[in-house]
């Protein structure tokens, strides 16, 4: 039996090619939670993946809107080269599952065949670029996570169709796949000061795409609340492997943080493993909170509070801008919004202050 969300986004397909017009704005969340009796979870899931699907457009502060093309004619017989950073395939980047499974699918489902490469594989962007051009093999490219800018530069130069996923290249002309991680940090590190933290401490592995974003999106979150950055309770520069060492220095501070924001939900559970070591509890004594939502976020204990990435939806959007790009259409970059998971691992200490 199809889900609630899977029945309304098929009749809003329907709706958004028959009954309004290429460019037209679509109806409000708010407006279809009415219409239909369904819960806002159900209406936005329905709408995140229509815009993933290439049939509708959503643009901060202005609302939903119907795409000038609502159908794609499927290419086939293509081959379609996925451009990875290395961290994608550890274990420690498992977040990187779903997209792929989706990418490969999508890419199935058109009549698409793929393979995969390492950036790093050829000595610069240019050579990789041509090994992907001899001979008309490879008709696109989806790049995924911390690629070199130089290699989208070298795709533009070439003018083969790519798109970049789980990172954001400024550049014109230049597809963008990604979650909100600048916005769901800003939300997160709020929400945790309206649970009465105001000394939050973050921990991240070196900044690079929307880890950097999800560290303006602390500092933007702090600032806005009168808080101070505090870079004494800010690890920037964390390693699995010496997890414990490297939170040596925050953890013999006279006064700890009352909470940690860690950059993803792998991280937070390291956190809190090293936490328990020196049998400091969590949420008791420090609250901890992750991000992406991630299978590991849910085994650990306590489980964490998350932002959820949509990462099924960041494929299928990847996929469905590629394919519009092979046939020769434009590709819009896509900003997928996140969503807040409360779970056990942070302290309400506002509770604790009444009482």
């Amino acid at each position: 039996m199809a889900a609630k969300y899977e029945l309304l986004r098929e009749t809003l397909r329907k709706r958004a090619r028959h009954d309004f017009a290429p460019g037209e704005k679509f109806p409000t969340q708010r407006a279809l939670m009415s219409e239909y009796g369904a819960s806002l979870s159900t209406v936005d899931r329905a709408l995140r993946e229509l815009v993933a699907d290439g049939v509708l457009m959503r643009f901060q502060g202005r609302g939903t809107f119907v795409r000038k093309e609502t159908s794609v004619t499927r290419p086939t017989g293509n081959q379609i080269a996925l451009l990875l950073a290395r961290n994608v395939t550890c274990n420690a980047h498992a977040f990187y599952a779903e997209i792929l499974f989706e990418i490969n699918d999508r890419l199935s489902a058109a009549g698409c065949s793929f393979a995969y490469f390492y950036t790093d594989e050829s000595a610069t962007p240019r050579e990789l670029v041509r090994h992907l051009t001899e001979g008309g093999r490879f008709r696109g490219a989806i790049l995924i996570n911390r690629i070199p800018e130089e290699l989208a530069v070298e795709l533009k130069r070439v003018r083969m169709p790519f798109v970049v996923v789980d990172n954001w290249i400024d550049s014109p002309g230049v597809c963008c796949i990604s979650g909100d991680s600048e916005r769901g940090a800003f939300t997160m590190v709020d929400y945790l000061i309206r649970h009465g933290h105001r000394r939050i401490g973050f921990v991240s592995t070196p900044l690079h795409t929307t880890f950097l974003e999800r560290y303006i999106g602390y500092c933007n979150a702090l600032l806005a609340n009168g808080i101070p950055v505090d870079g004494s309770i800010v690890q920037r520069f964390f390693h699995f492997e010496s997890a414990e060492a490297d939170l040596e220095r925050i953890l013999s501070l006279p006064k700890l943080p009352s909470a940690f924001f860690c950059a993803n939900d792998t991280m937070a559970a390291a956190v809190c493993k090293v936490l328990n070591k020196h049998h400091i509890h969590v949420p008791g004594n420090i609250s901890v909170a992750g991000f992406d939502g991630d299978y590991i976020a849910t085994q650990c204990i306590p489980r964490l509070t998350t932002m959820e990435v949509p990462r099924r939806e960041m494929g299928r959007a990847a996929v469905a801008a590629l394919l519009r790009q092979i046939e020769g259409k434009e590709a819009e970059s896509v900003v997928l919004p996140v969503k807040l998971l409360e779970r056990d691992s942070v302290f309400n200490r506002n509770t604790q202050l009444e009482a």
